[in-house]
């Protein structure tokens, strides 16, 4: 009997589903929407139900659409968004809304945490900054408007879904449990300095595993929504990015994924704890259980392609439209574009920087503004890498995934800025398939996450950097910095921001 499995992809927009073969095709898949509320206070929220919903009836149609037999499916796993964190009562139901990673209510709650640890310390235990954008910063929201007396638990979507699903108990894996923010990195258990300081009753959180791991069978209650077979294998998969470096093979040293979505992650394997002196980059547990991955983020990558489409076409890119981009020389005729449209995350973190075009002239077209926003994005990447390389993180090739990553003269523009091989997977969906080889793995098919990574990943194309061109982008790159470093040191973005801080 031919073996698959299923995978959930709960990302923040969009719930991904999927069932693949165990050399890694996928044989259907399904996509539904993610409703965000963004409310005029700033709260961002998500309706709890009616994601579970989605994801249970993409499932279903992902199964009906590979034809397989559900019997023969013999597990399940979840890629899901980290950070994001669900209010339970007393008989694991919601209280209301997620709250999500975008929301920053826990801002205040965070600043007065500071008095209590220092960024330091708080770094050297949990591998990231003390940041409101992860789940301590919410969770203290809740206990500061009293709200939590109500909360039995807090958990987030993976531990919520396996729950639904039929998991024995609230398991969350260590790759999600790194960016709560209550993380030990090194005992890959919760800190209990972190909580005490915080306040926080470690009951109310989820029992820790490592990715990969079974936590029971799907129920028959479950298995009429989702399309399973009753008693298939739940295992426990892992946080989005994590997932897609699963997904995309870089479970061993020297190799890295960069996820080309709307926002752009760089993320590399690690043998070890990597810890930067300046916190520029994040260290997490890796979804390679006993492992880890440094990640640098980026906060609008495919976003910024996406927004410069919105501005200059009525209808999406179309191929004849990059070939015109790929003729335009490196440096896009001296046009540079800073992608901060929504600040600078990683390695800048400078909430004043705006996105900005410079050296525009009357020559320039549509293809060059283009041109100009693809470099600027890789050249932010290329920053991240100098700093991985700067704490010894060996990068020997690039993997991209996500939507943007079928772009070919992006991809290859990539190369040549980064001096490295670039590989275009035939599965961009990485965080999904990352999901998929756990779900292998938990069932047994495979020994460990990197057997299995080998089997199931494919590469469709290799991108080779041109000497020229590398030459060429050596120097733009000096450029860009240089430029930047001219407008943080001098204010000049403060100056453009005025009162809009």
């Amino acid at each position: 009997m031919k073996k698959f499995v299923a995978a959930i992809d709960l990302g923040t927009t969009y719930v991904k589903a999927g069932v693949f073969d165990l050399s890694g095709k996928e044989l259907g898949a399904s996509k539904g929407v993610c409703p965000i509320v963004f409310y005029k206070d700033g709260r961002i929220e998500q309706d709890v139900p009616l994601i579970i919903k989605k994801a249970f009836a993409c499932l279903k149609d992902a199964i009906h659409k590979s034809s397989v037999d559900p019997k023969n499916i013999i597990s399940v796993s979840v890629s899901n968004q980290r950070a994001t964190v669900i209010p339970l009562d007393n008989n694991g139901c919601s209280l209301g809304n997620a709250v999500s990673w975008q929301d920053m209510r826990g801002g205040r709650c965070i600043r007065d945490l500071r008095r209590k640890i220092s960024d330091r310390r708080y770094y050297n235990i949990t591998g990231i900054p003390n940041n409101p954008v992860f789940t301590l910063g919410k969770i203290l929201w809740f206990n500061d408007s009293g709200l939590s007396k109500k909360i039995a638990r807090f958990v987030l979507f993976q531990e919520y879904l396996l729950k639904q699903l039929g998991a024995e108990d609230f398991f969350l894996d260590w790759s999600n449990a790194s960016l709560t923010g209550m993380f030990d990195i090194k005992k890959f258990d919760w800190s209990a300095e972190v909580l005490e300081t915080a306040g926080i009753d470690r009951d109310k959180l989820s029992v820790l595993i490592p990715s990969g791991k079974k936590v029971g069978v799907v129920s028959g209650r479950a298995a009429k929504m989702c399309g399973l077979a009753e008693g298939t294998g739940i295992v426990s998969g892992g946080g989005d990015q994590q997932c897609a470096g699963v997904g995309a093979g870089a479970v061993r040293p020297g190799a890295a994924e960069f996820t080309l979505g709307t926002a752009g992650v760089l993320l590399a394997y690690s043998d070890k704890i990597v810890r930067d002196p300046e916190m520029r980059v994040s260290c997490c547990a890796h979804a390679v259980p006993g492992k880890w991955e440094v990640e640098g983020l980026q906060n609008a990558a495919g976003g910024s392609l996406g927004w410069v489409n919105k501005i200059i076409s009525d209808s999406k890119f179309s191929h004849q439209f990059f070939d015109k981009v790929s003729n335009v020389v490196p440096g896009a005729g001296n046009v540079l574009f800073y992608p901060f449209l929504a600040g600078a995350s990683a390695p800048s973190w400078n909430t004043e920087a705006r996105a900005m075009f410079l050296g525009l002239a009357h020559f320039h077209g549509k293809a060059h503004l283009v041109r100009a926003v693809l470099e600027g994005v890789s050249m932010e990447t290329k920053e991240i890498m100098d700093v991985f390389e700067e704490l010894g993180i060996p990068l020997k090739n690039i993997k991209v995934t996500g939507g943007c990553s079928r772009i070919a003269v992006w991809n290859r523009m990539q190369a040549d800025i980064y001096g490295k091989p670039v590989y275009a997977l035939h599965n961009s969906n990485a965080s999904l398939l990352g999901a998929a080889i756990l779900a292998a793995v938990g069932a047994g098919a495979f020994s460990s996450v990197k057997s299995a990574a080998d089997r199931m990943v494919g590469v469709r194309e290799m991108y080779e950097p041109e000497p020229e061109n590398v030459e060429k982008y050596k120097y733009i790159y000096g450029k860009y910095r240089k430029i930047y470093s001219v407008f943080k040191k001098t204010g000049l973005f403060k100056t453009i921001c005025g009162d809009n801080l």
